[in-house]
């Protein structure tokens, strides 16, 4: 069976923050304690300023004014270094949090089985990696001053405000109950569409890569044009959702201005009776309105972090998504059938009628396949293009689960085994080589990173590779470019060759890994691995190297054709009878 729909909750997106600045959780206490001091310093200072107007210079009391002036210089002063250190503790801990985020990210993407990775899109993780991530990091910062200072100097400032007249107090609360009422009414339309842009900047990743990657053959049919045509499209789409995202959020500004404005007005007004009727002071309407403009200042920077929590909302829930899927060693975990280490001691290989459906297709790419190797012989695979011949390699190297039917090795079920201990035992060299920057000592040793040198070497010299590595500068410490740039496609292949046999695996698959190598290196290749007692598993194209297996399978539209020795297949199969005479071979 394929692997069940195995799934956990989503986190909460304030589960998520917690989680991730627990380490940090004293150095996020100091960060509201030095913002508070900061707000404390900036709400005294207007009803400081009250003091003087009314006491000091309206009532002529002029001893009053240097000693109340040097306390608000003292305040200022202890409200620039509260937010200089508010800043700067912020900033540490929301970079501190980021970084764990994006290595715990990494690592679960790492063993993410390639039908979750098929789900989720390598453009959209590399997206989630970085942008979302960025996102959450940024809101964080900003929160950690901005979410604290917003609140405190809204409240700060209005308590004050209720201090100098009760019934001005009653006009504030209204306008700003109306105010925040039109701002979380804004919110709720906006996280929808920041979601979508979310969406949207995948698909523009996905484009921007995928011609990154195929550049060569772009540029070799002429191609710029068409293919900037359509990364406009998906650029286009981008711009497009952010502006209906940026629509909404834009009346959070003015919405706010207003609000204040209004205030200020009935202020001015109902202060101006005030004051006549004596209840109030010039000094006092002055606090007031300084107090407004620090709820404005307040409620301005609640709009910004609003608008940058509505967008790390979205950012969240696709994290998380990412978090909340199970890994490979998990689905192992919970699987109805229970797993352990791979017990067999041979490469015995049964596929027992498998059907196989990829996890993005509706249809199947292997049905009903039946065949079996016993340890140490070699099978060779050949089929038209799209036969199904990759999808066996991938269910051999257990990429995938069969959707139907058993795979045996060595007499166990693969998938009564767990992933890590399958993997040991089997190696895979692809038609298209991976290489990675660093040495080739570095490129080989991924294999099996204690190797001795003398593994080494046999492996290369298994690979054919001894006589280039000696000829090489640094030997096997020279310095490799990623993806094996400055190299040639037949040593990169050799390369792979080497790294797989150096893993000393009981099964060798060889998906065409042989394709770029000459006829006379290639002969080289297959007679050392001949010698090598391991099950190989060879796909290939070319009758040359089927020759040599002890059972050849003809792969058809997923199934299998026809199977047996060459000289069997010559007499009973039309389709390798047609693949000895296309390559000119006689009998």
């Amino acid at each position: 069976m394929s692997e069940p729909a195995l799934s956990r909750p989503p986190i909460s997106p304030m589960r998520l923050i917690f989680k991730y600045l627990r380490p940090y959780f004293l150095l996020s206490l100091l960060a509201p304690l030095c913002v508070m001091a900061e707000v404390w310093a900036e709400v005294s200072q207007p009803d400081l300023m009250a003091l003087i107007v009314d006491s000091g210079i309206i009532a002529g009391d002029d001893e009053i004014i240097i000693p109340t002036s040097l306390r608000m210089l003292c305040l200022m002063l202890i409200g620039v270094v509260g937010g200089l250190v508010s800043i700067r503790v912020a900033a540490k801990v929301s970079y501190g949090m980021g970084a764990d985020l994006r290595a715990d990210l990494y690592a679960h993407v790492m063993r993410l089985s390639f039908a979750d990775v098929d789900r989720l899109e390598v453009s959209s993780l590399i997206t989630r990696m970085t942008d979302d991530v960025a996102r959450v990091q940024q809101v964080v910062q900003a929160s950690m001053r901005l979410l604290f200072r917003a609140p405190m100097l809204f409240f700060g400032a209005f308590v004050m405000a209720l201090l100098i007249n009760v019934d001005v107090s009653v006009l504030i609360i209204t306008v700003m109950f109306v105010s925040f009422s039109l701002i979380l009414w804004l919110m709720r339309l906006a996280f929808p569409r920041f979601l979508k842009t979310q969406a949207t900047r995948d698909t523009l990743m996905g484009r921007v890569r995928e011609v990154l990657v195929g550049m060569r053959v772009v540029k070799a049919y002429n191609n710029e044009a068409l293919e900037f045509q359509r990364f406009e499209a998906a650029n286009e789409g981008l711009a497009d959702s952010s502006i209906a995202a940026s629509r909404v959020m834009s009346w959070l500004m003015p919405v706010v201005s207003f609000a204040i404005n209004a205030a200020i007005v009935l202020v001015l007004y109902f202060g101006a009776i005030k004051v006549d009727e004596g209840q109030m002071g010039v000094g006092g309407i002055m606090a007031t309105i300084s107090y407004l403009a620090q709820i404005q200042v307040a409620l301005m920077m609640a709009s910004r972090v609003i608008e940058s929590v509505t967008q790390a909302r979205a950012s969240v829930s696709r994290i998380s998504e990412i978090l909340t899927t199970p890994t490979e060693d998990e689905r192992d975990a919970m699987s109805p059938n229970g797993v352990g280490r791979l017990p067999f001691t041979n490469g015995d290989v049964v596929f027992r009628n498998v059907s196989f459906s990829y996890p993005v297709s509706s249809s199947f790419s292997l049905s009903d396949v039946s065949f079996s190797i016993p340890h140490g012989q070699t099978l060779a695979i050949m089929g038209e293009t799209g036969s199904g011949k990759s999808t066996i390699v991938n269910l051999l190297a257990r990429f995938y689960d069969p959707t139907r039917g058993s795979i045996l090795i060595g007499g166990a079920d693969v998938q009564r085994v767990d992933r890590s201990s399958f993997r040991e035992r089997v190696a895979v060299v692809s038609q298209s080589p991976t290489i990675f920057s660093g040495t080739i000592r570095d490129n080989l040793l991924m294999a099996r990173p204690d190797a001795s040198e003398a593994d080494v070497r046999m492996a290369l010299a298994n690979a054919s590779l001894t006589e280039f590595v000696a000829s090489l500068p640094d030997g096997l410490d020279t310095c490799v470019e990623q993806g094996g740039r400055n190299l040639s496609g037949g040593q990169r292949q050799r390369l792979c060759v080497a790294r797989a046999l150096l893993a000393r695996p009981a099964i060798l698959v060889l998906d065409n890994g042989l394709s770029a190598l000459d006829a006379a290196t290639e002969r080289v290749v297959r007679t050392s691995l001949a010698s090598l007692v391991c099950t190989k598993v060879i796909v290939t194209q070319r009758v040359s190297v089927a020759m040599g297996a002890d059972q050849i399978v003809i792969m058809t539209n997923g199934r299998v054709e026809a199977q047996g020795s060459h000289s069997e297949l010559l007499e009973r199969s039309v389709s390798y009878r047609h693949f000895f005479a296309s390559q000119s071979f006689q009998s």
